[in-house]
This record gives C-alpha cells, sequence and structure tokens, in this order.
C-alpha cells in the first residue's frame, strides 16, 4: 500500500477473525458443488469461462498439483458474484478480507455500495474513527447509515453527514445516547434528496437551509424525542409537504423550544400508518389523509381537554386504530367526553385500547367507539390497574343504548389485565350478549382482583351468548 494513507490495514488477526474468515472461505468454495438461486447448474458452471481467461493448463503428468490458495479461489468468481458476497458481509468483515491477498487488498472499495451499522451502543472514539476511515477510502454511494452516539462520537456526526449528502445515501438512523445533550444536527440532513428511511432519535433539529427542495422519495418519517425550535410546527409541516410519497410517520414525544399556542398539522396524500404519542397539548390537527390506514394516538394531558372528538374523527378512514384513553379525566369538564361522535368508522376492522373502566368519561369513550365501528372484527383491550380509587361506574345502563348493530360483527375479543370489577363484568356480558359472530374471546387477570376465580367464572358461566359458537378463554395466572 502506498504510504501516507491515513487509513492502515490490521497486520494481524486474531483467531475469532481467522475462524470467522475461514468460514466464508469454505462457503464460497463450496459454490462449485452446492446449487446457488443466482447460478447455472454445477455442471455447466466453469468460473474461468464466466470471467473470460482462459483455464489454466493440466498439470504435468507424474506431478501432483497443490490446491490453489483459498484467495485464488475467490477471486476466479466472477465480479458479480464477489459483489453479492461481499455486499452480505458487515462492514468490518468486509474490510477484513483486504488481508486475504496483495489482489483483495482494495477488492471491498470497488463495491457498488455498501451499508455502515453501527448501533451496538459502544459509539466512542475507536468506532467514529472505523467510519472516519471507512469514509475516507471508500468512494461509492452508502446505501444506509445507522449510528448509536454519545457525546464524544457525536462531534463527528455533522462531517459525516456533509458526506453522506453526496454519496447518494438511502437510509439514516441516528441514536442519541443522552437526551439532555445539546446535540443539534447539521443542516446537510436535508440535502439527502434520496433518503427512503429516515430516523432521528434525541435530536435536536435544526432550521431548513436555503432552497429546500425536499425529500421527494422519502417514504418512513420517524422521530422519536426530537426537539424542535420555535416554530417547530412549520418546520414539521415544510418537511411532510415536500416528501410526496411518505407513507409511515411517527412523532413521539416531539419536544418544542415555545411557550407559545401551536397547531401541528398533520397531512399527506400518500401516508397510510401514523403514530402520535405525546405528553403535552400541541393543538394537533389532522387533514387530508385520504390513505391513512393505521393510526397509533396516545395523549396523556391532551386527552383531558380540547375537541379530542373532532380530532379522533381525522381517523374515520383507517381499518386498524391503537388508541390510548386510560388516563383520569376531569369529570365536571370532560364527562361528556366522546359521548357522540361525528363520524362512522366504516373501515374499522381492528380496534386496539388501552383504558379503563373505573371513570364513566372511560367508559363513555369505549362505548362511543364501539357503537360507531359497525364492521369491527377484532378488539382487544389493555385495562390499567392505576386508578382503583374511586370506582363509581358500570355498564349496565348501557344495555339500552346499545342498538342491535353494536358488535354485531366482532369475531375476537381480547381483554388483558381484567381485575373482576362490576363494571368490567358488565362490560363482558354485554359484548357476549351482542356479538352475535363472536368466535373467541381472552381474559387475562391482573395485578388485583375484587372477586375470586371461582366465583367470577362461575358468574361468566350464566352470562347469555348471542353466538352459539362463542368460546370464551380464561388465564387464570396473574400476569
Amino acid at each position: 500500500m502506498a504510504e501516507g494513507r491515513k487509513f492502515k490495514l490490521p497486520t494481524t488477526m486474531t483467531d475469532e477473525e481467522i475462524e470467522r474468515l475461514g468460514i466464508l472461505v469454505s462457503e464460497v468454495d463450496g459454490l462449485n458443488s452446492a446449487p446457488h438461486p443466482s447460478l447455472p447448474p454445477p455442471r455447466s458452471f466453469n468460473p474461468w469461462a464466466a470471467s473470460g481467461a482462459p483455464p489454466p493448463p493440466p498439470p504435468p503428468a507424474g506431478r501432483r498439483r497443490l490446491p490453489p490458495p483459498a484467495a485464488d479461489l475467490l477471486a476466479s468468481l466472477p465480479p458479480p458474484l464477489l459483489d453479492a458476497i461481499l455486499a452480505r458481509l458487515d462492514i468490518r468483515d468486509a474490510v477484513r478480507t483486504s488481508a486475504l491477498s496483495r489482489d483483495w487488498r482494495r477488492r471491498w472499495e470497488a463495491l457498488p455500495s455498501i451499508s455502515l451499522s453501527f448501533l451496538d451502543k459502544r459509539g466512542g472514539t475507536p468506532t467514529s474513527v472505523a467510519v472516519d476511515r471507512v469514509l475516507a477510502r471508500y468512494p461509492g454511494h452508502i446505501s444506509s447509515f445507522s449510528f448509536h452516539f454519545d457525546k464524544y462520537s457525536a462531534a463527528r456526526v455533522a462531517d459525516w453527514l456533509v458526506a453522506l449528502s453526496t454519496r447518494g445515501v438511502r437510509s439514516i438512523n441516528l441514536q442519541c445516547s443522552y437526551y439532555h445533550y445539546s446535540f443539534t444536527l447539521h443542516s446537510s440532513i436535508f440535502l439527502c434528496s434520496q433518503l427512503v428511511h429516515l430516523e432521528l432519535n434525541g435530536c435536536r433539529m435544526p432550521p431548513l437551509p436555503a432552497g429546500f427542495t425536499g425529500f421527494p422519495v422519502l417514504e418512513e418519517l420517524k422521530l422519536y424525542a426530537a426537539q424542535f425550535p420555535e416554530n417547530g410546527e412549520s418546520l414539521l409541516g415544510e418537511i411532510l409537504g415536500a416528501s410526496p410519497l411518505l407513507n409511515t410517520l411517527n412523532l413521539s414525544y416531539l419536544y418544542v423550544r415555545d411557550d407559545g399556542p401551536a397547531d401541528w398539522t398533520i397531512g399527506g396524500c400518500n401516508l397510510r400508518k401514523l403514530t402520535i404519542i405525546s405528553d403535552k397539548s400541541y393543538g394537533w390537527r389532522i387533514t387530508d389523509l385520504p390513505r391513512l390506514d393505521e393510526a397509533t394516538i396516545d395523549f396523556g394531558k391532551y386527552v383531558s381537554s380540547g375537541d379530542f372528538e373532532g380530532f379522533i374523527s381525522g381517523f374515520a378512514q383507517v381499518s386498524k386504530l391503537i388508541l390510548h384513553t386510560c388516563y383520569p379525566l376531569p369529570p365536571l369538564a370532560n364527562g361528556h367526553l366522546m359521548e357522540t361522535l361525528p363520524c362512522t368508522f366504516y373501515n374499522l376492522k381492528s380496534l386496539i385500547l388501552w383504558t379503563h373502566f373505573c371513570e364513566r368519561p372511560a367508559i363513555l369513550a369505549t362505548f362511543c367507539l364501539l357503537m360507531n365501528a359497525p364492521n369491527l372484527e377484532v378488539l382487544e383491550i389493555t385495562i390499567e390497574r392505576t386508578f382503583l380509587d374511586g370506582i363509581e361506574a358500570n355498564a349496565e345502563n348501557h344495555n339500552t343504548q346499545c342498538t342491535d348493530a353494536f358488535c354485531a360483527n366482532l369475531q375476537v375479543v381480547k381483554i388483558k389485565g381484567i381485575g373482576w370489577l362490576p363494571s368490567e363484568m358488565c362490560f363482558i356480558e354485554l359484548v357476549l350478549s351482542k356479538a352475535i359472530v363472536l368466535r373467541t374471546m381472552y381474559l387475562r387477570l391482573g395485578y388485583e382482583s375484587s372477586k375470586s376465580n371461582e366465583d367470577a367464572l362461575c358468574e361468566l358461566m350464566t352470562y347469555r351468548r348471542g353466538s352459539p359458537h362463542a368460546q370464551v378463554f380464561f388465564n387464570g395466572e396473574i400476569e
């Protein structure tokens, strides 16, 4: 290797590396005897003919020919096959093939593209140096880049993003170990115009650069604990508006350095899967999501304030809804929560609820959703056992409010965290009596129970079943 290179290959290999390399050589050497989906049948395969080189002359009579070195056997394979083998290796192992022979010293650098993944939470200086060296030596495309950085390696991320923006990177996943660490992404992240997948965890979002043209092929955007500057809602709106192919959006615990009112508007003509998890009232609004199919909504304080009925109506077209309504609700201010909805969930097939049956507003929300989902087939409920004080409500009075269409298409019910409270028993009885095509109901106990399992099961046996084929499965073990 020419002197003066910054990247220096290892001169020694550990026993583990030698063993791993031996496995690779043996697998490649066995391609002549084992079928491979991308190669012709073994009888018609000739590595010298495939590479265009003449076959070696036969050995002289009476002289035993020594087998060629393993590196020569690998080099005799067609270049596309060698690229496919190297591309399937971890970048560390691909670089280590440089030790095979002189011909292999720069073989990995000729790959059409490579993937760099360092998500093992070991960050720090050694891993940062490895990324620096690979980016310095490899001139081709970087298909994906994943890194778990800490306060020691964060200083290098800006330079990496500048390099990646010119390498046609299609996937970036950055995980920050310290959310309190003041780390702001470099604005070159917005210059990676070929991104298909972008995931950021614990990063501070930079302002959009001048002349931002968007992400024309971005399909997945996942932001966890991301910090936005003032007026961050407009920054997010510009990103969404400039990503026409976006189909998956995850916004979890976003933070905005602005105490003023905000209006986060979520829209996208191709968005199919949306997740919003927030413990702050940021004024979320849903508009223009014609193709949305699956939504996950988990709000903390926001559930107890604002126009929640209007917000949830923005998901009327989904077929799968995951909703958390297990937070304590002030009875005076929100006793009317979701008693009625201005829409009907005609497409909803699967509903997953995190709720409780200890307060009237939460029970009303559950009944309201069920009465407005006439085609629901699968219902899963996880009961939170944090709200046992002040148990006041039961479901008996809702029996007269339910029409014949209530749970008419429900086939599978799963309820976890049961405590055999009267309100929970009434709900189970009502569903069993109304679900005329119910096949299975799965019941699992929680940590606390208001009655013995024997008494509860005896009571369950007396409930009328609207479906003659309904089976109830009970797991008496406490989770």
